[in-house]
């Protein structure tokens, strides 16, 4: 019994050992180690609207939509395009929780969710797309320095309920030699 133990034992100390070794987190660990992003919720006046935005639009597809018992006012839908997932919370008697940026430095001024950002390939076919669509550029897509080492360029747009929306070419670091 004894042999049965001792050698169980090494087992287990060898597969923590290896795991640790390797930068596998035990399987014990099920909290913050297993994080990954969901989705971000959005609340806006007129569900519908908002919910025909991001499938149209922005090419999102409903996965689901339901109602909470004992909250009649509010629809929830979560719309998806690949991982990432944006929860649509409508009620019509909802208020305002920031004043809808009319300028740039309004926006990035405001406390609380400013923007989602999406990366695209490219920015000149997005926007040319978005505008045929309707949809009235914000902020115009420029290429713009971050600091010393690194560029970006970004536009963005409105959905319906005034949430600012961000497209990005993937970030680049600059070559100063």
């Amino acid at each position: 019994m004894k042999k049965i133990v001792a050698t169980v034992a090494i087992v287990v100390a060898s597969v923590v050992i290896y795991s640790f070794a390797n930068n596998e987190t035990p399987s014990s660990d099920k909290g913050l180690a297993t994080m990954k992003v969901d989705h971000i919720a959005i609340g806006v006046v007129n569900f519908e609207e908002n919910v025909t935005f991001y499938k149209e639009v922005m090419g999102f597809e409903e996965e689901v939509r339901w109602q909470v018992e004992g909250l009649p006012d509010l629809y929830f839908a979560y719309l998806k395009r690949g991982d990432f997932k944006i929860e649509i919370i409508g009620n019509p008697k909802s208020k305002p929780k920031n004043v809808v940026p009319n300028n740039f430095g309004e926006h990035l001024s405001q406390q609380g969710y400013v923007h989602m950002c999406f990366e695209v390939e490219s920015l000149d076919e997005t926007f040319k797309e978005l505008n045929a669509k309707g949809i009235k550029t914000f902020v115009p897509h420029d290429s713009y320095p971050l600091n010393t080492t690194h560029r970006r360029s970004v536009g963005f747009i409105k959905d319906p309920s005034g949430n600012v929306i961000e497209f990005a070419n993937e970030l680049k670091k600059e070559n100063n030699e």
